[in-house]
């Protein structure tokens, strides 16, 4: 299964960064086409860019499904260095050595 999630998070992290691009261009050329007095191509633009914004928005909302099932599936990873059956770090003295002043 964490291939299929993988590959949606990808997909839908792509979607969520390129489609408010898309969707500027798109209202911006509508805009230009209603100023330019083609009342039909712009009202077409204003249709296009309500389906981008949907789109956006199920490509937002899938990123952070995904995001939440990728961080369910992942192992738990252990600090480097530190091994759940280990004792104290050697690195720094425990407090028994230094409350005998070694």
């Amino acid at each position: 299964m964490i291939p299929i999630v993988r590959r949606l998070l990808a997909w839908a992290v792509a979607l969520a960064l390129l489609l408010p691009l898309v969707l500027v261009l798109v209202l911006a050329l509508g805009g230009l086409l209603t100023g330019l007095g083609d009342q039909v191509g712009g009202r077409i633009c204003l249709r296009v860019a309500l389906s981008i914004g949907l789109v956006w928005a199920t490509a937002v909302v899938t990123t952070a499904v995904a995001g939440g099932l990728m961080a369910l599936e992942s192992t738990p990873c252990e600090p480097p260095g530190h091994a759940a059956d280990a004792g104290p770090s050697q690195d720094r003295p425990s407090r028994g050595d230094e409350a005998a002043g070694r």
